[in-house]
């Protein structure tokens, strides 16, 4: 039963998928019109790769569909997976005998399956919440925190010199709270308050969330972590959006503007290590790529039809991350009055030179070159510098909504993917 779901998933995420393509190529339509026997290959990863933030390799193991016209769009007539399969490319046409050494997909989706493993499944585990804790705290007032979830009110008194908090919330509540229980003994010292801050501090350090991976068919979506990362991303993708409206309606909005760069720096800061997980997770289990694949080439798509050429950059992630990262420079880094290297002329001016050092002893770089009258002086005011600053256009950032978007449906469908996958497991394992 769900063997066939997921062989469904991933009929319909290939039809989705050659449609899309056949809208800005016509090479798959052309081929189809000139033979029966066309088969299109899709190589295993879409986005380019960088070593350091990608260190898994693609998987072998190519998914192949046979298409056929239906009109003007392209329909699926059969998929395969071959291994092997030379392709740099996203993704090439074949003729049968080019491929005749494939596994039809529902003995591909058993072999995954049969060799899956249950450690990909911690991203479909349900969070309980915050784990009680307890920090103690050596003399003073105050002898204990308590880091304690079921409790009603967000700080509570448990008993004297006792305190439990429901959730962490900022250090200056928490001393407000023990410190308006303490007036009538004097309040807190100084010092009092900096014992509590550090014993704070390290309840913090030590704070952590249950997980319980998931035994039984049945999941939650909106319970596992995957789900509440999905759901954080929609939420700062709806409010980007909103944001976005606002500056393409208010023309020099400095709040809308600044709303945009700060949604958008966070979810590259945030979000990429994300796309990249699901990379690896796809270079390591094909299976959740050959179900999402037209998601990640929609992600692609998004990524690709960024104004890159008119930023004179190449299409990489981290080339995207440095944008963002530049432009938000620009926006929330511009409190000195420059936008540019100041250069100062000082030709007409006494600034003596004492001496010059040379050949130094090899390694030793302190005292070499010209020294100055002034060289403290002259030391100090080199010491300015500036954020590295890049503004982009109104229609990077338009660009931008489709990026966030294309993100959230692939962590959304890899979120289904993965609970069907285990409702596939543990049907097995009956």
């Amino acid at each position: 039963m769900h063997h066939v779901k997921i062989e469904s998933k991933v009929a319909e995420a290939v039809g989705a998928v050659i449609q899309t393509i056949a809208k800005t190529d016509s090479s798959p339509l052309e081929a189809v019109s000139h033979s029966t026997d066309r088969h299109l290959a899709f190589n295993s990863s879409f986005l380019y790769r960088d070593k350091r933030t990608v260190k898994t390799l693609q998987s072998p193991r190519r998914l192949v569909t046979k298409m056929i016209s239906s009109g003007k769009q392209l329909r699926t007539d059969g998929i395969w997976i071959v291994d092997d399969l030379s392709l740099k490319a996203h993704y090439r046409i074949f003729s049968a005998e080019d491929i005749s050494d494939r596994t039809p997909i529902s003995d591909a989706i058993a072999e995954e399956l049969g060799s899956i493993g249950d450690l990909i499944f911690v991203l479909i585990g349900t969070v309980k919440g915050l784990r009680p804790s307890v920090t103690h705290i050596d003399g003073g007032p105050v002898t204990e925190l308590r880091l304690t979830p079921s409790i009603t009110q967000q700080i509570e008194r448990v008993e004297v010199g006792i305190y439990a908090l429901k959730k962490i919330v900022p250090i200056e509540e928490l001393l407000a709270e023990i410190g308006h229980d303490s007036e009538a003994q004097g309040g807190l010292t100084e010092t009092e308050r900096r014992k509590i801050a550090d014993a704070y501090d390290e309840l913090l350090d030590g704070a952590i969330t249950d997980v319980v991976i998931p035994t039984r068919k049945t999941v939650k979506p909106k319970e596992t972590i995957l789900g509440q990362i999905v759901n954080s991303v929609r939420g700062q993708t709806t409010e980007y959006h909103a944001a976005l409206k606002a500056l393409q309606s208010g023309g020099a909005d400095s709040q809308a503007l600044n709303e945009v760069l700060r949604i958008a720096y966070n979810f590259s800061t945030d979000v990429l290590p994300l796309i990249f997980l699901f990379m690896s997770i796809c270079d390591l289990k094909p299976i959740v790529f050959w179900c999402t694949v037209d998601k990640h080439w929609a992600l692609y798509r998004a990524f690709a039809s960024l104004p890159w050429s008119a930023l004179g950059r190449k299409e990489k992630l981290e080339e995207y991350e440095s944008i963002v990262a530049q432009a938000r420079n620009h926006a929330f880094h511009h409190v000195l009055p420059f936008e540019a290297t100041v250069e100062v002329d000082l030709s007409h001016f006494n600034v003596r030179a004492e001496r010059m050092r040379l050949f130094s002893t090899f390694g030793q770089k302190q005292g070499r070159g010209i020294r100055l009258r002034d060289q403290e002086l002259a030391d100090v005011l080199a010491n300015f510098s500036r954020a590295k600053e890049r503004p982009v256009s109104l229609l990077f950032w338009e660009q931008n909504l489709n990026v966030m978007e294309a993100a959230c449906e692939l962590a959304q469908a890899i979120l289904d993917v993965l609970i069907l996958m285990h409702a596939a497991r543990a049907r097995g394992k009956e």
